[in-house]
């Protein structure tokens, strides 16, 4: 699913991600995708994300400066 033009995004929480949540991820201004949170650490340090196109899960540390939007 392409969801990076048909939405406003905002600018969310690690910690406020639940499995199952649509995101945009970029890095810096330059866009990542679009994919759907897999799996996320108790602390929001960490999460999965299934990026849109993709059979496999990636993981995305909080200290790569990775930001995390989401539709709304």
């Amino acid at each position: 699913m392409n969801l990076t033009g048909l939405h406003s995004w905002r600018r969310v929480s690690w910690n406020a991600l639940p499995v199952g949540q649509w995101v945009r991820l970029s890095r810096d201004g330059v866009p990542l995708g679009c994919g759907v949170v897999d799996g996320t650490t108790p602390d929001g340090s960490i999460i999965w994300v299934v990026m849109d196109g993709w059979a496999e899960r990636r993981m995305f540390h909080r200290e790569d400066f990775v930001k995390v939007e989401i539709a709304g």
